[in-house]
């Protein structure tokens, strides 16, 4: 009952001083707009490019050895899933081929050099393909369909529909070469679309004289992203009982000197983090300047408090005194003014949020071509932001935190200030 009454006594004081805490608001307002747009652009951006990862090494478990998968060493990675129990969504058969070894393209007497050509499973990754960004929709997926990336179709002149040549080496060393029809132009711009192609697995294997059902990896797509490299050491534990299993890594570099060590058929389990080491040096320097623009801004925050509460404060010296002349404990009146601040604190975050969320949609237009490799952190080309539970609880902790302690100080003296000089208005 004694909360009520202190709720409506702290919202008619502050309903009445509302003027005197206009400035106050409008800083905490600000601020934890500030704050909200920092930290969900830094979410969007580490889930774009985790998303782009994901998609550009198909899945968040990525089994692959450095040439070519048997069918045994296949249903002996299923089979090790199984038993390890984990939640997979999804999965990907793939037969990726990089370097040298991806081939070329051919278009009206014009070439380039490919970066990657994936063999995929039209129909086992159909959702998959379904949600590309396409120029126009694309035509049915068959053995002779081929998928290409904005940026090479657009240096050859290619339009979909256009018959192509793709030059492909084989494992004995020829070349060979097969007719495509451009089923599709991927809108992706992305460091890692960039001249890659996708044709059906089948037709790859074919034409590189390898195994019709042969693959180069094999990636798991999980329900729950949340503890992704226990569930690969699950999966280690039961593949290296069926097949020559290499240690798990945790970076790039430890990745790749385990490959020289290795046979050409030694069975690799990555997480994507391990492909994405290099890029997580960007992601740290993004982090510490979100955390330096976070410390600022709370700072603002902080110092706007306390300049506020200490006017507020001093103006209501008489008002509080006479409190204390009827009846209220110091107690009393601490507890009044913190929910005054509290109350006027939720509703200045409340606009600071939709604040936000207007910043975001602006940034969201913006062009940002000048920074290189910016397209791998956007959506559809846009700056995206995510707007995470705990991140949102985290910057609304940290902002009463430091409400709090601007504010504790200047209510306690108040409080605890003698009767006649509280009644006198603070004089002498």
């Amino acid at each position: 009952m004694r909360f009520f009454i202190y709720c409506k006594i702290s919202l008619k004081y502050l309903w009445r001083y509302r003027r005197r805490y206009l400035f106050l608001f409008l800083a905490l307002g600000f601020g934890f707009g500030v704050l909200t747009v920092v930290s969900s652009l830094k979410d969007g951006m580490k889930e774009n490019l985790y998303l782009s990862a994901q998609s550009h090494y198909a899945g968040d478990i990525i089994a692959q050895v450095s040439s070519y998968m048997n069918k045994a060493q296949q249903e002996a990675v299923f089979a090790a899933a199984k038993t390890a129990r984990i939640d997979i969504d999804s999965v990907a058969i793939r037969n990726i081929r990089h370097g040298n070894a991806a081939g070329t393209i051919f278009f009206n007497g014009n070439t380039i050099p490919l970066k990657y050509i994936v063999g995929a499973d039209w129909e086992l990754e159909k959702p998959y393909f379904e949600g590309f960004t396409y120029t126009e929709k694309p035509m049915p997926l068959d053995g002779d369909s081929i998928l290409l990336s904005k940026p090479v179709a657009d240096e050859l002149g290619i339009r979909q529909g256009d018959s192509l040549i793709v030059e492909i080496p084989t494992a004995t060393g020829q070349k060979n070469t097969g007719v495509f029809i451009a089923a599709g132009i991927v809108e992706d711009t992305n460091f890692f679309s960039y001249y890659k192609i996708f044709v059906s697995r089948l037709t790859l294997n074919r034409l590189a004289g390898l195994e019709e059902d042969s693959c180069s990896m094999i990636g798991f797509f999980l329900k729950n992203r949340s503890s992704v490299d226990p569930k690969r050491k699950a999966l280690y534990t039961e593949l290296q009982k069926r097949t020559e299993t290499a240690p798990l890594a945790y970076d790039r570099d430890s990745y790749l000197d385990e490959r020289q060590k290795a046979s050409d058929t030694t069975v690799f389990l990555n997480t994507l983090p391990v492909y994405l080491s290099e890029v997580a040096q960007l992601i740290g320097a993004i982090d510490i300047a979100s955390y330096l623009l976070f410390a600022m801004m709370l700072a603002i925050i902080m110092v706007s408090a306390a300049v506020t509460c200490r006017l507020i404060l001093h103006e209501r010296e008489r008002e509080t005194g006479t409190m204390r002349a009827i009846g209220f404990y110091e107690a009393d009146l601490r507890r009044i003014l913190q929910l005054e601040m509290a109350v006027m604190a939720l509703f200045s975050m409340a606009a600071g949020f939709f604040l936000s969320l207007l910043i975001n949609r602006i940034l969201s237009f913006g062009s940002y071509s000048w920074f290189p490799g910016v397209e791998v952190f956007m959506q559809n080309g846009r700056l995206a932001a995510r707007y995470q539970g705990g991140t949102l609880v985290v910057n609304i902790i940290a902002t009463l935190c430091m409400l709090a302690l601007a504010i504790g100080g200047p209510i306690y003296r108040n409080s605890r200030s003698p009767l006649p000089e509280m009644l006198s208005g603070g004089i002498h």
